[in-house]
């Protein structure tokens, strides 16, 4: 019995020594990847730059993050992040070294005011720097598909497709789910159209809803519909006939004919061309290698800073923004002496309306110190518009989704489903609202006054931030508010935003408010930390269930239905667009 506990010690003292080692053999190797992955990269003559338009396209990724380098060992898409773009696109233009553009084009995910944007990017890259951009597939998604038409040449493979399809909303509805398991949902809102509530109380979308989801969807269709038909100079019915008769499955010689490419060649006749046309020693440069060349961009004391806000807005989960982050880096931009301008790129479709009041407070002290411009990404709505409207220049993309200016709370009443297991509770107060917000019962009349009111005042407060901001009064931002959303092009029209267009765009007007000339530096926010600082905070500030859910690793159903799960727990006053889109 002795040498039993003897030998079970040793193994449990051999063991912890083993994930000690390990642990910091694994961050020295991270490390070691890290500072690969990081070396200069020096370019040769004759290069092009290669950027693959697959995986996912993210508005900024960390590439030293845990979950990131999970994703990659789970074999799971990859993940692009649209600022590596821009820089690589612009050191790309300028550079000697680099003779033209590669775009090879598969199953990208973006959501359409990202595509539209490194579309633009590509279009400015073409023009600035007079070299040619070819364009291959084995197959394209319609994201790619889109941001592709734009180079010079196109081919696909002749056993590809091109996987334009037009666009389209599913909205799942979980009222008559909830009436069988006997939980009612107390709505209280302000809107018409604010419908992030409906899945809850309706079993189909509403007409103010369906109107406005038809009129996003065909503003989104036109835009991409334009691009395209202009760029590959085809007619729009061809294209619209392409996708109603389902010719992405039809013969490749079809999209041929149609002029959607410019004709069909598998990879190594595409290699063969590109050497045919750019000589035999041509050298690939990758997106990861082409981020490590030096900027040639010279140091400046005087910067514009561009601040990321990003995701749902004080959600609670890992990687959404946190209000009181953004507040503090705009107080510490506000005060850096060095920063005479800031761009605060927000891709936000909302969340808590009490978050959002802290950071538009923040971002109107900043504002008073120095110019603010906002450049819209994605989403830009609800709690997103609500942050942004103090700003000096609203800039967008025209297909972004903003406005949604409009306020909701959303509480769930348990009692049918704790009578249908036979659970009952007795209530022992001091006061009348003692047990106000009890979710075992349904509210009273009284409670539902209060909250109602409540509401509404956080509506009222909203509307006269967005009045402020607008340099208009509450009635006129009201005959556009009531929830709805509006696509950049349609909020241009209504006095939403000021201008169409993309981050670099919003950093020119930037730099012309601060009255800077070419000699600036342009910095981003939050930093973004080194491979072993996030290691040990991933490691250490979290449970590994918390890293796996981050990571994805989780199957889709799983995934959607903690996605979709948060209803059950009692919403104070949001701000919040109800769905995404993405191509």
């Amino acid at each position: 019995m002795k040498n039993f506990f003897k030998t079970t010690l040793a193994v449990f003292v051999a063991l912890i020594l083993f994930s000690i080692v390990s642990g910091i053999l694994s961050i020295m190797m991270l490390g070691a990847f890290a500072a690969i992955g990081s070396a200069e990269t020096t370019l040769q003559n004759n290069s092009v730059l290669k950027i693959d338009l697959t995986g996912s396209l993210e508005e900024r990724v960390n590439e030293d993050d845990l979950n990131f380098l999970l994703g990659q060992i789970n074999g799971e898409q990859t993940i692009v992040g649209l600022n590596d773009l821009r820089s690589s696109l612009n050191k790309a233009a300028k550079s000697d070294q680099i003779t033209a553009l590669y775009l090879n084009c598969g199953s990208l995910v973006a959501s359409p005011a990202s595509a539209q944007e490194l579309r633009s990017l590509i279009e400015k890259f073409k023009t600035e720097s007079s070299k040619p951009v070819y364009a291959y597939g084995d197959n394209y998604s319609q994201a790619a598909y889109w941001i592709a038409s734009v180079a010079d040449t196109m081919f696909l493979n002749p056993q590809g497709t091109i996987g334009l399809s037009g666009m389209a909303t599913q909205i799942p509805f979980f009222r008559e789910a909830l009436d069988k398991l006997g939980v009612k949902m107390e709505i209280f809102k302000v809107g018409t159209f604010k419908s992030a509530v409906e899945p809850y109380i309706l079993n189909e979308i509403s007409e103010p809803n369906r109107l406005q989801n038809q009129r996003m969807l065909d503003g989104i269709w036109s835009e991409m519909i334009t691009d395209i038909t202009s760029s590959r100079s085809i007619i729009a019915n061809d294209v619209n006939r392409f996708v109603d008769e389902g010719m992405m499955f039809g013969e490749t010689s079809d999209i041929v004919q149609l002029g959607l490419v410019d004709g069909l060649k598998y990879r190594s006749e595409m290699t063969d061309m590109l050497k045919q046309d750019l000589g035999e020693n041509i050298k690939f440069v990758s997106l990861k290698k082409m981020k490590n060349v030096p900027s040639v961009d010279k140091f400046s004391m005087n910067k514009v800073a561009v601040l990321y806000a990003v995701g749902d807005i004080d959600s609670g989960s890992e990687g959404q923004m946190k209000s009181e982050n953004i507040v503090k880096e705009l107080n510490r931009l506000a005060d850096n002496d060095d920063v005479k301008a800031v761009v605060l790129r927000v891709n936000s479709p909302g969340g808590s309306a009490f978050g959002s009041e802290q950071m538009w407070f923040a971002a109107k002290q900043l504002r008073e110190k120095k110019p603010l411009i906002v450049s819209m990404s994605d989403y830009a709505a609800s709690g997103g518009y609500y942050m942004s409207c103090i700003a000096d220049t609203i800039v967008a993309q025209p297909t972004t989704l903003t406005g949604s200016i409009g306020i909701f709370g959303m509480f769930p009443n348990f009692e049918g489903i704790v009578d249908k297991i036979g659970v009952n509770f007795s209530v022992v107060k001091t006061n009348e609202l003692s047990d106000f917000g009890n979710t075992m019962r349904p509210m009273t009349a009284s409670e539902r006054i209060i909250l109602q009111n409540y509401i509404n005042r956080g509506y009222e407060l909203f509307v006269s931030r967005c009045a402020e901001g607008r340099n208009t009064t509450n009635d006129e931002i009201k005959r556009i508010a009531e929830g709805r959303v509006w696509t950049g092009a349609d909020a241009l029209s209504i006095g939403l935003v000021d201008v169409l267009g993309g981050l670099d765009d919003a950093i020119a007007i930037a730099a012309e408010k601060a009255g800077l000339t070419d000699n600036y530096a342009i910095t981003e926010y939050p930093v973004q930390k080194d491979a072993l600082t996030q290691l040990l905070e991933d490691l250490t500030g979290e449970s590994l269930t918390t890293t796996l859910l981050k990571s994805k690793l989780l199957n889709t159903e799983l995934s959607f239905l903690i996605s979709n799960s948060s209803f059950l727990i009692p919403q104070g006053a949001q701000a919040i667009m109800p769905y995404r889109v993405e191509l």
